[in-house]
């Protein structure tokens, strides 16, 4: 973990009300583990606490975050001009696992592929991701995963499947003959509950990265506790002992 200066170096709205932010790292990071996140600073007096991101891309010293705008430390974030100057900490978190057998397959709903896109780059075109999104104007947020062929889902009916991410995702498993998988998911809880219930029968191995506000993102303050099945400490902090859980040890 390493509190970095971040100089911008690229903003754009990907689709409207989505933001990739680029930073040139004056001291690059050590390693990255994909489904580990950031703390971002933001530069303004309105806002005293950092906002954790997860990292979207990472490579030699440069560092991507994508967000969506949903309050005030987003819509000011989404205001940095290339040139300013960030505090970000990080890596920070538990990442995924990426040495699991089974094909891996990935799950994202929204701004949830945030979180798995670096996971998606590392896994390369052995995986099979899904990704749900509102309308046909979102799928941008997977066009540069192209390569991969992603399954594309859209609420209104735009675009690929009509219907959410899990619909897709069950009509593929039921599809399957084999049934050698592994899960990983990134998106609202609504979805990894959704998720949990379509594997409950095979118990199919499973990882979610889980989203939630935090104050900290060093588990200090215990903030962002999420309860498990553990008997002897039952609630873990989303920021230490996650943000990547065993699908079937937390309690949703």
């Amino acid at each position: 973990m390493e509190d970095a200066i971040g100089t911008v170096i690229e903003k754009r709205e990907v689709v409207k009300g989505f933001f990739l932010l680029k930073f040139h790292l004056i001291t690059p990071f050590s390693e990255v583990i994909p489904g580990q996140f950031v703390m971002v600073k933001v530069p303004s007096k309105e806002v005293f606490l950092r906002r954790p991101f997860s990292i979207y891309e990472y490579e030699n010293g440069i560092l991507g975050i994508l967000f969506k705008v949903v309050g005030k430390g987003t819509k000011l974030l989404s205001a940095v001009e290339e040139g300013e100057v960030l505090s970000i900490l990080g890596p920070l978190g538990r990442g995924f696992s990426l040495d699991s057998k089974g094909r891996p397959v990935i799950v994202a709903g929204g701004i949830g592929i945030a979180g798995v896109h670096l996971l998606a780059k590392k896994l390369g075109e052995g995986v099979s991701l899904f990704f749900g999104c509102a309308n046909i104007a979102e799928k941008a947020l997977v066009s540069d995963m192209v390569h991969l062929r992603p399954s594309i889902s859209t609420l209104d009916g735009s675009f690929g499947f009509s219907g959410n991410v899990v619909e897709m995702l069950k009509n593929y498993i039921e599809e399957q003959t084999s049934y050698d998988l592994k899960i990983y998911a990134c998106g609202p809880e609504g979805m990894i509950r959704a998720i949990k219930d379509l594997l409950i029968h095979d118990r199919t191995p499973c990882e979610v990265l889980i989203e939630e506000r935090m104050a900290c993102g060093m588990g200090l303050c215990y903030g962002c506790v999420k309860k498990t099945y553990d008997v002897r400490e039952p609630f873990k902090r989303v920021c230490k002992e996650g943000p990547v859980f065993d699908l079937w040890q937390i309690s949703l």
